[in-house]
């Protein structure tokens, strides 16, 4: 059963003491790579990588490579 991006960072927010601080936590294949206080620098992350905030809002991390990282942040929701 694949859990949903949404369902892992919140569940990792609860369990960490970040439910209620903002920012997002970025997932990657499954698993919470970090939290960050706001959505910056794709670059810094891997092409596929999702950010969710605590309004259920996420964004995917696009185009780029392993070496270069993602070239933008791309909302997956409607702004």
């Amino acid at each position: 059963m694949i859990v949903p991006p949404i369902d892992i960072a919140n569940r990792w927010r609860k369990a960490n003491g970040y439910a209620g601080r903002g920012g997002v936590v970025v997932v990657f294949n499954g698993e919470v790579q970090s939290w960050v206080n706001q959505l910056r620098n794709p670059e810094h992350w891997l092409p596929g990588c999702i950010a969710v905030d605590e309004q259920g809002h996420t964004w995917t991390a696009i185009v780029g490579n392993e070496r270069d990282g993602a070239l933008m942040w791309l909302a997956n929701h409607e702004l």
